[in-house]
């Protein structure tokens, strides 16, 4: 019985040792300072050496010119982990002199001490896809684009160096980090997205702020063998001289606008936006059935001035006027030149009663300015006439007059009345 389980054994240990050394991957085991203690006979398939050359030296030794410094840090890693390890691309040169890809992977041994004492795993060779994944390794590792895989768990799986460079930290350093101790904002945006995610729905492009600048992200899921969402891949595009572009050519239209809407003398509305104010609030006023008064003021005797002080100190007066008269107003009401010394005021919601109120306290503070005009016959100071007009609204059954007649014709109402203010000795306030 005994001679009988004796030869079961070697039976079964010839039968493992025949798989191992023909199993198409070579299998390996090194110690803990990576040194190879085994190594099937597929070896010399791969890489053209028998397995008595091999053992004793490391997989270093036998890596093409650069992968060394590419690799020793990522074996060191996985060494300090003492975790099992997958799916590691290397270049190797055979005996021969060709270059061999494997792909390598292993499984941490342990004495009983729970010591690590080295690894047992296995490489397969890829060349003939492998060059085609360093290709796209380095591809990935060099763009420009800063490009990062997130797990579920919200820790970074792959960053390239442009990734490493727009965080401030080691490429080679990322995997395994939490986002949300780098990038705190971006890891909620991040949930919000696997929410969207498992719902069915897709995510969508964003900008952030980050370190002073301005990125584009374009974030897009990842998918396990079974289709089910196991991460997020992003491309970072950094925007920063686009968003100042804009932000300046933001302010431009602003200026532009300004000068489209303000007379550059006084700093008032000019004429143009006046009159679409005015339409605006005619049709407010008949909507909300309220009143609406106009005043039309006029600078007494102002060529007199100007004959007298110059154009120059004519303009200083223009300046000093309009903001007497801004200064009189609430928020809500609006005052622009309408032309030459000529200024218009829109009251909305203002009844004629308020409106004559309004009209003098205007004229007062003008008149309250103390400019000199010594060619007027008004007293040897600056005053101003105005004309005042009150369109109720809530008083018309029907109105089949456009806007624009409306308009055209209470700012010909108003200028009457300052026509008459004029022709009752000035400095005065005359209501039509």
């Amino acid at each position: 019985m005994d001679n009988q389980f004796t030869r079961q054994e070697r039976d079964n240990s010839a039968r493992l040792a025949e798989l191992l050394h023909h199993n198409t991957d070579w299998i390996w085991e090194v110690d803990a300072d990576s040194r190879y203690v085994w190594v099937s006979e597929m070896v010399t398939n791969q890489l053209g050496y028998t397995p008595e050359q091999v053992l004793g030296r490391t997989p270093f030794d036998f890596m093409a010119p650069g992968e060394t410094a590419r690799l020793k840090k990522s074996f060191e890693e996985i060494l300090a982990s003492r975790q099992p390890f997958s799916g590691l691309i290397n270049r190797n040169v055979h005996a021969d002199g060709h270059v061999v890809i494997l792909e390598t992977s292993g499984i941490p041994l342990f004495d009983e001490n729970g010591t690590l004492t080295g690894y047992r795993g296995t490489d397969r060779d890829i060349s003939q896809l492998g060059e085609r994944v360093l290709q796209l390794e380095s591809i990935y590792q060099n763009t420009p684009l800063a490009l990062c895989m997130i797990n579920r768990k919200g820790l970074l799986v792959e960053a390239n160096k442009a990734m490493g460079e727009l965080l401030g930290q080691d490429a080679a350093t990322l995997p395994g980090k939490s986002l949300e101790d780098i990038v705190p904002d971006w890891h909620l945006l991040l949930q919000q997205d696997f929410m969207l995610l498992d719902s069915g729905e897709e995510i969508a492009s964003k900008e952030v702020y980050l370190h002073g600048r301005y990125f584009y992200i374009k974030p897009l899921p990842v998918n396990d063998a079974g289709g089910h969402v196991s991460g997020i891949s992003a491309a970072w595009v950094d925007i920063t001289d686009r968003k100042i572009a804009e932000q300046k050519l933001a302010c431009a239209n602003q200026t532009l606008l300004q000068y489209a809407e303000r007379d550059h003398l006084t700093g008032l509305f000019n004429r143009r936006y006046m009159d679409e104010r005015l339409n605006n609030e005619i049709t407010r006023a008949q909507r909300e059935g309220s009143s609406l008064s106009l005043c039309m003021a006029d600078i007494d005797f102002f060529k007199r001035y100007n004959d007298t002080y110059g154009h120059q100190a004519g303009d200083q007066v223009l300046r000093g006027v309009a903001e007497a008269l801004r200064g009189g107003l609430r928020p809500a009401d609006c005052v622009s030149r309408y032309g030459g010394e000529e200024f218009l005021v829109i009251l909305p919601d203002t009844n004629g009663e308020g409106a004559l109120a309004v009209a003098e306290r205007l004229r007062e503070r003008v008149q309250a300015l103390a400019i000199e005009h010594e060619s007027s016959p008004l007293g040897g100071a600056l005053t101003i006439s105005l004309g005042v007009m009150t369109w109720d609204a809530s008083q018309l059954v029907c109105n089949i007059q456009s806007t624009g007649h409306i308009s055209a014709e209470l700012i010909s109402r108003s200028d009457a009345a300052l026509y008459r203010a004029k022709q009752q000795g000035r400095n005065r306030v005359v209501v039509a």
